[in-house]
């Protein structure tokens, strides 16, 4: 995310592409190569009827093509736009006899020039559209330069959404280059399609072989009533052998806090929701105290089992080569600093800038050349120390700018370990139901440009709609839902994210984020994402902590995850079982208006019993909690020869697990109890032995040997000391701590 920029002019619609697929990845464990799925499961979408289906893959339907010429025939059905030079070229041309001619003199105002073709017949919202065309260039002068858009309109000719291609000076420049569209879905409301050719910079532009299909009609999906709804987990076809996991961005190691805001609040919370990966943020200027502090962290971080993910804010504007290798150099330093004498070796991943941001947000992505540039003495420098931190290429958002990833693949793979991208749902409601399909395509379609490459695909920012108004003077970088009735739908829209990620074979995922910035962090500024509050007395948890907190909790990698079809559409699941202990966790959600019966089971494998516990996220009625303890099991559920069977509730997240267990940690010994003069009392013990310890909780009461309540509780802490700020003076008081492990069990000592 561009904190000062979020809702800028530059994020535009949403849209690009649509396949499936998965690869290995270096600098991790070895895995298998999959083999590439057959190209109708790689496009298709969930069929409209009850039979079972593919959760993560759709077949083609209803293909149309919309336009595919070579300008043979000239420009007829072509309309032009602009002052400019439209003409039909024999001399240059990429294959055939002609190609067309876009010429911007110099001096002319430039107003995106463009020939555009429109379609009005049998089109409407969901379907999704490719584009194929080559450019070549001459004298451009300025960005954008040439390039292609796919444009939605409504029956009254309004815009409902538009979908670039590659664009920048460089395209067609030194030769003639394609320029490619993957699976622009048509937004509510649509009823047209248009396609235009641009250039928008003085200078000429040849355009030539433009292909314009649709590939899939959007379809309503289907009421199936009280059909049992099936899922079958197909044991014997790997999605992604080693997928990391479900995470956050985290930013709070930027901030200034203090001792029991950190271990009460925000490692409290931490060791609660249990990442197994988190995309953070590093800064190239950290002085040595700072960085001193980071490390702590990440530290931390790392007795979590959290792979992390770096990215770099504000990086050194380096104008020359030579400038670039010298900030390569410093950035090496502080990552080799980080693993080789701080023994983070949870650093697995780096990027030299957030979201392609060089002096302005996104600013690389029309030049990508130096972004490469970046990467390879970065790249360099790393394999001279023999530091094991792969470089992600291109950590661009949202999904329209995905086709930097592309260029990446074709022009900087020998320097790039995974490649990776962002998106926030601005297009998409959480109540919308077709959002999983139209997300799974778009995540389809990145893990396959990296599997192609023998690599893996990180989602690195995800989430619902952005505010980005501007309200007295203070921008709201935060989701426009929070503090409304459509909060709680939040959750539900984030885990079909997540469902859609794993079922496309996406390596890890992070969501922006952990928590939200301090109030006072800028007064014209506030970033408000976060799963908890960094305000108020309380530091509040959202809704969102208690839907998605089950996903970045047991969803947790190393783990397989495995294909999952089903009979209905609106029931999406996920299923992965973790390495090493051979535990299983899936992910339902249950996107019907009415409580459904799923019968999920385990096919290709011997059978299989197993108890699982059950979790449910309901956003009629969320768990908030006053500590920000995760809801407890619903129940258990057992798993009988490979089959179970359970009722979903209506609009709601279900997981169920494995990944647990129901023995409590050993119980906490040497409370101590001291109180100096004038001050606050400070409780102290020994650390609990349990190798899956989560928190201590804090009970507070008048009388002794009371049992623990809610009521009685004043506190949590990772800590082995709490202090009561509130203690009561010149009356009885008793304490009681209560060790909680991993999997949620508590265990009291006094």
């Amino acid at each position: 995310m561009n904190p000062a920029a979020a809702g800028s002019p530059a994020v535009m619609s949403e849209g690009v592409t649509g396949q499936n697929g998965l690869i290995a990845m270096p600098n991790r464990a070895p895995r298998p190569r999959l083999l590439r799925r057959s190209l109708s499961r790689l496009l298709g979408a969930c069929l409209l009827l009850p039979s079972m289906v593919s959760l993560g893959t759709r077949p083609e339907i209803n293909r149309l093509a919309i336009v595919e010429t070579g300008f043979e025939e000239g420009l007829k059905g072509w309309w032009k736009d602009g002052a400019a030079e439209f003409a039909i070229d024999t001399t240059e041309k990429h294959s055939g006899k002609s190609s067309f001619r876009l010429t911007v003199p110099q001096g002319t105002k430039l107003s995106y020039q463009k020939l555009s073709l429109d379609h009005t017949t049998d089109i409407g919202p969901g379907d999704i559209f490719n584009l194929d065309t080559w450019v070549r260039s001459n004298g451009l002068t300025a960005d954008p330069g040439a390039y292609c858009v796919v444009e939605f309109l409504a029956k009254d000719g309004r815009r409902t959404g538009i979908v670039h291609s590659l664009t920048g000076r460089a395209n067609g420049s030194t030769r003639w280059d394609q320029l490619r569209i993957r699976g622009a879905t048509a937004p509510k409301g649509t009823g047209a399609v248009r396609v235009s050719l641009i250039l928008h910079a003085h200078g000429t532009a040849w355009f030539d072989d433009v292909k314009v299909e649709r590939t899939s009609k959007g379809q309503r999906l289907p009421e199936l009533g009280d059909v049992v709804r099936k899922a079958t987990v197909h044991v014997d076809d790997v999605v992604h052998p080693c997928f990391g996991g479900v995470g956050y961005h985290v930013f709070y190691h930027l901030h200034e806090t203090t001792s029991r805001h950190l271990n009460t609040t925000l490692l409290k919370h931490w060791r609660e929701l249990n990442p197994a990966f988190v995309r953070a943020t590093h800064n190239w200027e950290w002085d040595d105290q700072k960085r001193e502090y980071v490390a702590e962290q990440m530290a931390f971080w790392k007795t979590t089992g959290t792979e992390i993910y770096l990215t770099t804010w504000n990086p050194e504007d380096a104008t020359t080569p030579a400038e670039r290798l010298t900030y390569a150099k410093r950035v090496v330093d502080m990552l080799e600093y980080f693993v080789r004498e701080k023994h983070l070796t949870n650093i697995k991943t780096y990027c030299m800038t957030n979201e392609m941001s060089l002096k302005g947000w996104g600013k690389l992505r029309s030049d990508l050349p130096k972004f490469r540039d970046y990467h390879r003495k970065i790249h360099a420098e790393l394999r001279a120390r023999n530091l094991p931190i792969q470089l992600l290429a291109t950590d661009a958002a949202p999904v329209q700018s995905w086709h930097t990833i592309e260029w990446a693949t074709q022009n900087m793979n020998e320097v790039t370990g995974v490649y990776g991208g962002h998106h926030y749902f601005n297009k998409h409601g959480p109540d919308d139901e077709q959002f999983y399909r139209w997300f799974l395509d778009r995540l389809s379609w990145g893990t396959q440009l990296a599997r192609d490459k023998g690599k893996d695909f990180i989602l690195g920012e995800f989430g619902s709609k952005q505010d980005g108004r501007t309200v007295n003077g203070v921008k709201l970088d935060k989701c426009v839902y929070w503090d409304t009735p459509r909060e709680p739908q939040v959750a539900i829209q984030l885990v079909d994210a997540v469902v859609a990620a794993l079922n496309a074979g996406v390596y890890a995922l992070a969501y922006w984020t952990f928590t939200d910035f301090p109030d006072d962090y800028r007064k014209t500024y506030i970033n408000k994402w976060g799963t908890f509050k960094w305000s108020g007395t309380d530091f509040a948890t959202r809704d969102v902590y208690y839907g998605f907190g089950l996903l970045s909790k047991f969803l947790r990698g190393p783990a397989i995850v495995y294909r999952v079809s089903g009979n209905d559409p609106r029931v999406r699941v996920a299923a992965l079982r973790h390495h090493g202990a051979n535990t299983w966790s899936f992910a339902a959600v249950n996107r019907n208006a009415r409580p459904v019966d799923l019968s999920l089971e385990l096919g290709g494998i011997a059978p299989t019993s197993v108890a699982l516990r059950k979790y449910v996220y309901d956003p009629t009625s969320v768990p908030q909690h006053p500590f920000g303890d995760l809801q407890p099991p619903a129940g258990t559920v057992a798993m009988v020869n490979s089959q179970l069977e359970d009722t979903l509730g209506p609009s709601t997240i279900t997981v169920y697990t494995s990944a647990c267990d129901g023995t409590p940690p050993a119980p906490v010994e040497g409370l101590c109890v001291s109180r100096p003069p004038d001050g606050d009392v400070v409780l102290s013990w020994r650390p609990s032995p349990a190798p899956d310890l989560c928190y201590y909780r804090i009970y507070r009461t008048p009388v002794a040997n009371t049992a623990p309540s809610l009521n009685a509780r004043i506190g949590s802490t990772v800590a082995t000391q709490f202090r009561d700020i509130n203690a009561p003076v010149d009356q009885p008081t008793h304490y009681t701590i209560v060790a909680v492990d991993q999997s949620g069990n508590p265990r009291e000592a006094r």
